[in-house]
């Protein structure tokens, strides 16, 4: 979009609101991809010959590859701005996408789908998750909670309209479809996206009490205070309850298929069950932001990391796919919770300044649990022949990443 239109239109509203919408359609971009992956899971294990552990591997590597990225695509925000990134990025997702379509042996799958487009992944992580607190402060839980509908959106729509192709061309065909959504979707974040109040002439006063811009200055190196955030005991304890939290996730997110097909449920239950999660995902984060600027963003998401971990727990005792859904909505609306939040709890603990920064490296625990958790599960079950000991294991560790996370908070209060 040419800068004289984003001009105008942040003379009709306050251009945070587009942001807003940007960051959406990065999330969209990002999860969309990443989480279609389970759609492809039995056609990639009949093509490339290999077992569930390795293929899961595949996505636990890009997933790792998404934040330990993060940490680089921080610093590039902060340095270069956001825009910039997201354009780069939205090469690189939709390069890995199209390559991965065409690949020919597992080790190519591994470096396009693995590699690649998880690198890609990273810039539009950070932009769709970390930019909203910069422009936003009395409403900073209902703005992240919309931008974080996104990656809800994407699950709706994306793993539906790819498990349909699949069936009708194909598993190549289906993916470099979905490649092409994504390099659409990242076109329209860099048109729509702006990285100060001053680009397009927004006021900042309309959501910062002193009228401050919430965007910080480009730096070459971190701040101070970016440093002795990285180095506190509060941070680590966020960093453990992220890890924590986010394990549970990534298990349920990368084995639902096969889980619903092995518990007798259905193939076709265990796909639905990822609409029904975009669908929780996207309605649940629209009001989990708002409720935490009323209730508190710290304690909204301390309860929804717990639910996630007791969702997990309860899934492998239900004993029909209706109970099934019914326990992927639970787990969705903690799932939501979490998302939501992120950034906006880093702001709310740590303040803005080098927030990129900041969330970048607060989200290598991403890359440990994404990396770790889904071949473990998948080993898991080769051994034990359900997926019941591995959920109950991560369901509990997800509970106790609550309790680290609430742990950090009362200690910042108490510094």
């Amino acid at each position: 979009m040419p800068l004289d239109l984003r001009r105008r239109l942040a003379g009709r509203v306050y251009y945070g609101w587009v942001v807003v919408g940007a960051c959406l359609l990065a999330a969209m971009a990002t999860y969309g991809t990443s989480y279609t992956f389970g759609v492809f899971y039995d056609s990639l294990v009949e093509q490339f010959g290999v077992g569930r552990g390795p293929l899961a591997f595949v996505f636990g590597l890009q997933t790792a590859l998404i934040y330990v990225g993060s940490v680089g695509a921080g610093r590039a925000i902060d340095r270069y701005g956001g825009r910039r990134v997201a354009a780069v990025a939205g090469l690189l997702l939709s390069a890995g996408l199209g390559w991965a379509a065409l690949a020919r042996s597992y080790l190519e799958l591994l470096a396009a789908f693995g590699v690649l487009a998880g690198l890609g992944m990273a810039g539009l992580y950070v932009v769709g998750y970390a930019t909203v607190p910069q422009w936003f402060e009395r409403r900073r839980g209902t703005a992240s909670g919309i931008a974080a509908a996104g990656s809800g959106a994407g699950l709706v729509t994306l793993p539906g309209v790819a498990d349909s192709l699949i069936a009708s061309v194909g598993w190549r065909q289906a993916l470099l479809v979905v490649a092409g959504a994504a390099g659409l979707l990242a076109v329209l974040v860099v048109l729509l996206f702006a990285d100060r109040h001053a680009d397009v002439g927004a006021d900042p006063a309309v959501e910062f009490a002193d009228g401050a811009d919430g965007v910080a200055e480009p730096s070459p190196e971190p701040a101070d205070g970016t440093r002795a955030t990285l180095l506190s005991g509060p941070f680590l304890l966020v960093f453990l309850g992220w890890m924590f939290i986010y394990a549970p996730i990534y298990v349920l997110l990368s084995h639902v298929v096969l889980y619903a097909s092995d518990a007798g449920f259905g193939r076709s239950t265990g796909v639905f069950a990822i609409t029904v999660l975009g669908l929780t995902i996207v309605l649940a984060r629209l009001g989990v932001g708002a409720l935490s600027d009323r209730v508190g963003r710290v304690p909204t998401f301390v309860a929804s990391g717990g639910l996630v971990g007791l969702a997990l727990l309860a899934l492998p005792l239900a004993p029909s796919a209706p109970v099934f859904l019914g326990g992927v909505v639970v787990f969705a609306v903690g799932y939501s919770g979490t998302g939501s939040l992120l950034s906006s709890m880093l702001a709310d603990l740590f303040g803005n300044e080098g927030l990129n920064t900041t969330f970048g490296a607060s989200s290598l625990a991403f890359a440990v649990s994404g990396l770790a958790a889904p071949p473990l599960a998948g080993y898991w079950f080769e051994a034990a022949g359900s997926y019941a000991p591995a959920f109950g294991a991560f369901g509990a560790v997800g509970v106790l990443g609550a309790g680290s996370v609430l742990l950090a908070a009362r200690t910042t209060r108490n510094r």
